[in-house]
């Protein structure tokens, strides 16, 4: 467990938000220097998707170290021992329900340039990737983003959406991908919602272990979709496809709603 109640830790206003970034985006950049620079010194050879993943793991665990020891996000059992247990239920059914329509949604808008699908496709056949895509990115990005980022914003901004907002575009330009941008604005607004109504981000990396481990595992065992989209995934059926949408919807809608049922606003 992760709580972040407590506002006193937190640097505050645009500067502070701004040193957080800066130290994620150095913690990041400098591990991608030097990670495959010491496996190629070592092995004799690049190591590919094995030295990505490694880097991953290791600016993890240094993004980790650096934003609890400076209690920009403060980790606490509180929220835990508080037995959560049906928001969190209710936030693995946002990331059941979202999977489809946020596919309709990308097919319907603009094509952008995606400028990391072949490293994905890559990370995604390794037998290690999954601790890339389904437990170093839900743990980091919600500390980083939610825990420190947008408790910052909230702890200095009047407006709750008006900081959501910001942090839920922060969240998008970090990923630096532009075909993964629109899903992850729209990502960050409910995971910034739900933070601020939780004050934890224990619900948004549930939603977020969840919802990328489902792209995972369809990616992982039926690649011959990866590159597809939803007509011809339901076999040239349209019927299917909305009917597919209209399921997704009805799990989708009402678990928010649960969600805003059973939180309580301005904990964050």
């Amino acid at each position: 467990m992760v709580d972040n109640i407590n506002k006193t830790a937190a640097p505050s206003g645009a500067k502070g938000v701004a040193i957080q970034l800066v130290t994620f985006i150095c913690i990041v950049a400098v591990s991608g220097m030097i990670i495959p620079a010491v496996w190629k010194l070592i092995a004799g050879k690049d190591g590919g998707t094995n030295a990505m993943i490694l880097t991953s793991a290791v600016y993890s665990v240094l993004v980790l170290f650096v934003f609890v020891r400076k209690k920009w996000c403060v980790l606490s059992p509180a929220y835990f021992q508080s037995k959560p247990w049906s928001v969190l239920f209710w936030s693995c059914l946002v990331g059941v329900g979202a999977i489809i329509p946020e596919s309709a949604l990308d097919e319907i808008m603009p094509k952008l340039p995606d400028l990391v699908g072949e490293s994905m496709t890559d990370i995604i056949n390794n037998d290690y990737g999954y601790f890339t895509i389904c437990i170093f990115a839900p743990l980091v990005e919600e500390v980083v983003m939610r825990g420190a980022i947008l408790r910052t914003l909230l702890n200095s901004m009047k407006s709750r959406w008006g900081a959501i907002a910001i942090s839920a575009l922060l969240f998008a330009l970090i990923h630096m991908n532009p075909a993964q941008m629109p899903h992850a604005f729209i990502a960050g607004l409910f995971l910034g919602w739900i933070y601020s109504r939780t004050g934890s981000v224990l619900p948004g990396i549930v939603y977020h272990w969840v919802n990328n481990t489902i792209v995972f595992i369809v990616a992982r065992m039926m690649p011959q979709f990866a590159d597809s989209n939803l007509i011809e995934i339901f076999g040239g059926d349209h019927k299917r496809v909305g009917l597919a949408i209209i399921f997704s919807l009805f799990i989708l809608l009402p678990s928010i709603y649960q969600l805003a049922v059973r939180t309580k606003q301005d904990r964050a």
